[in-house]
């Protein structure tokens, strides 16, 4: 063998190496990232999704009224406080916020927001209390616009992104950011049977044994429709974002079997920064923009029709 034939085989080894090795740490409890950032186990963290049923929105506390039943929400995703770019987003969208809380639109104003995590840039404390005084802000406008009467009143949820773990920023999470829990699940209900809301904590790149074993048991028990949040894409069409979505083809195809199944009509994502989505035709995927990029996604959910639509906001 030459020597230059040594050195091509030597790059091709480490190469394969290296991505058995990643495969390898996808396929565990600790994630996609760990074997880069030493995260913790996500089964140590979450192994079951809480209740929320004492501390999810209460529309009767709202104004204008909801007519009928429908209401929307407000997804925002990636803030990465601490970055150090895109800090103009900020203004720009409580700007946009005001106009749509002034707008009188009852089926439009977003009743709660959700927030999919990498909330924090590098985990660090003073980056988690950037995004509470950013909430602050937020929650003075509804009071303001006379949305709510008390800043309490509005909510605002949140999970865990892979960027909120570095520097053990779970501690922090926990600490700062409502509802301080990682995983949990509620429902709205106006009329009927209403819709189910599941938060899933996925920021290790995995769901892990536990959570997902729970998550199955809960939604096969639910049979209200669903929209599920993530911070990982589960599936988000094939392409240049394979590495960014869930590695465990297993737990994702598992995933998606329940979606289908146990009457999932959204899912909404984060984590790419970029917006891409995948229609499943029992329920559909969006993946959505990073809030440093300046985007938002409103859902609206129509109980009578058992349906959700997205309106996808710039700012």
């Amino acid at each position: 063998m030459t020597k230059h034939s040594c050195k091509r085989f030597f790059l091709i080894f480490s190469a394969l190496l290296a991505l058995l090795c990643l495969f390898g740490i996808a396929s565990c409890n600790y994630g996609f990232f760990w074997g880069l950032f030493g995260e913790e186990n996500v089964d140590d963290r979450s192994s079951s999704l809480s209740s929320l049923e004492s501390q999810k929105p209460d529309f009767s506390t709202q104004k204008p009224e909801v007519s009928g039943n429908v209401y929307s929400g407000l997804v925002i995703t990636d803030l990465h406080y601490g970055a150090g770019w895109g800090e103009d987003n900020e203004r720009d969208f409580l700007n946009w916020l005001e106009q749509r809380f002034e707008s009188g639109d009852a089926e439009k104003i977003p009743r709660f927001i959700v927030n999919l995590g990498d909330t924090a840039d590098g985990g660090h404390r003073s980056e988690f209390k950037d995004y509470v005084e950013f909430e602050n802000k937020i929650k003075a406008l509804a009071v303001k616009c006379t949305v709510v009467q008390k800043a309490d009143d509005y909510k605002i949820y949140s999970i865990l992104g892979n960027h909120d773990l570095y520097n053990n920023g779970v501690e922090s999470y926990e600490d700062l950011c409502y509802p301080y829990i990682s995983s949990y699940y509620f429902n709205i209900s106006l009329s009927g049977s209403g819709f189910g809301f599941y938060f899933l904590d996925t920021a290790n790149g995995t769901m892990g044994t536990s959570q997902l074993e729970d998550f199955k048991n809960k939604i096969s028990s639910d049979s209200r429709p669903k929209i599920i949040f993530t911070h990982y894409p589960i599936y988000a069409g094939a392409g240049k974002y394979l590495l960014m979505r869930l590695q465990n083809t297993l737990e994702r195809n598992m995933l998606l079997s329940y979606f289908a199944k146990y009457n999932v009509k959204q899912v909404y994502e984060g984590h790419i920064h970029a917006r891409t989505w995948f229609d499943f035709t029992k329920f559909r995927e969006d993946v959505i923009q990073s809030f440093r990029y300046g985007a938002a996604a409103v859902f609206t959910v129509n109980e009578s029709k058992g349906t959700v639509s997205t309106e996808i906001i710039e700012f």
